[in-house]
């Protein structure tokens, strides 16, 4: 055994040995290297150097998956192995429900396969490669309407839709649906998040497109702040007003007023303003374009990122003019509204300022809105998306 010892000892001092001999020799063959001219430096001064590579940051639902699989896979052995102690004791008790057993189709243990709900059926839909698949969900993310994605501008654009034109296709890329499809099975849930498909939703989405972006496809669509279309900006408001009985001049009557703003925009830069007593149980179903009734304006909007805030609590600034009302044809309405930073969800609008144009005389009247509420998202299943 001493002997064995000694001679592992020597053999590894030699491997050390050589190892330290052959970076001493490249360090040398470095250094006996000639330096470059100084027209050579100049030279490589001249070209333009490359620009700096942000560092990306980890996809957080590809790191979200591969700690899902590992719990899922340790599971499965811990099952696998109960179930082989199970069958190891009851050996000697039944010989039949031993085979039984035995013959039993194994259990999932890849996170990236299918299986069958039913253990004798098939899924012939296993057998898809991925570029399969992912042509598939590209279809799933487009609107049925529409044969491409339609580009949702974020900027002033004239684009004026024809009146017979399907709207279901303004209401941008079917996430939701993508979304869905991913809750099916593990498989699906990993081929949802590839990269080319939350790319195509990215560049619907955003007007210009995102070239570059430092994290994932996925990420960029949560982080970065939109305006949802699949919807409606609802506000509720309410206050109390002083009123008189008619029966008895004495007793005091408070009416409460309650009313809605809506809020509907549209990718080709359109929006919709509805200030109605309606409830939105009525009234978000009749929002599309063409409605003409009292309270409702259609104006254009873009959006102005805030700059300097961190991604996490950066929000933007929605601005809408030549907002105009057919039943006031004297007037035009300016409205100046805050998205707040919600990344994922962009479901809160707060009102800055709103004010009214004479086209007349040029003057500007700002308009109170003490009684305005922060509006709300809710999403429409009418409107297809």
């Amino acid at each position: 055994m001493d002997a064995e010892l000694q001679a592992f000892r020597s053999q590894w001092r030699d491997e050390v040995a050589a190892r330290h001999g052959a970076r001493a020799s490249a360090a040398g063959r470095t250094a006996r290297q000639p330096a470059p001219h100084v027209g050579d430096r100049g030279a490589s001064s001249s070209r333009p150097s490359s620009p700096p590579r942000v560092p990306r940051q980890p996809d957080s639902l590809t790191s979200l998956l591969h700690t899902l699989t590992e719990a899922h896979a340790a599971s499965v052995a811990r099952h696998a192995a109960a179930l082989a102690a199970e069958a190891q004791a009851s050996a000697d008790a039944d010989e039949v429900d031993v085979a039984a057993r035995r013959s039993a189709p194994p259990l999932p243990t890849s996170v990236h396969e299918m299986y069958p709900a039913d253990e004798q059926g098939a899924v012939p839909v296993a057998r898809l490669p991925d570029e399969v698949w992912v042509t598939i969900l590209l279809h799933v993310v487009a609107p049925t309407v529409a044969p491409t994605l339609v580009p949702m501008a974020r900027e002033h654009q004239t684009y004026v839709p024809e009146p017979g034109e399907p709207w279901r296709a303004c209401t941008g890329p079917d996430y939701v649906s993508l979304e869905r499809v991913g809750r099916v099975c593990w498989r699906l849930r990993w081929l949802s998040a590839q990269a080319p498909v939350w790319k195509a939703v990215v560049h619907a989405t955003y007007a210009p497109p995102l070239q570059h972006v430092p994290c994932s496809w996925r990420d960029a669509f949560v982080h970065e702040p939109r305006v949802r279309m699949n919807g409606t900006y609802i506000a509720t408001c309410a206050y109390t007003q002083q009123g008189l009985s008619v029966e008895n001049v004495w007793v005091r009557v408070l009416h409460k007023v309650e009313f809605y703003r809506y809020m509907r925009f549209f990718p080709n830069g359109r929006c919709l303003s509805w200030l109605t007593t309606d409830a939105p149980s009525e009234a978000v179903r009749q929002l599309v374009p063409g409605l003409r009734t009292k309270g409702l304006a259609a104006g254009r909007w873009h959006m102005l990122l805030d700059d300097g805030a961190p991604p996490a609590r950066r929000g933007a600034t929605i601005v809408i003019d030549d907002l105009r009302d057919p039943h006031l044809r004297g007037y035009t309405f300016q409205m100046t509204l805050h998205l707040r930073p919600a990344p994922g969800r962009w479901h809160r609008l707060d009102m800055l300022a709103y004010s009214s144009l004479n086209l007349q005389t040029a003057e500007v009247v700002p308009i109170p809105h003490k009684h305005a509420r922060p509006f709300v998202f809710s999403r429409v299943v009418g409107y297809g998306v």
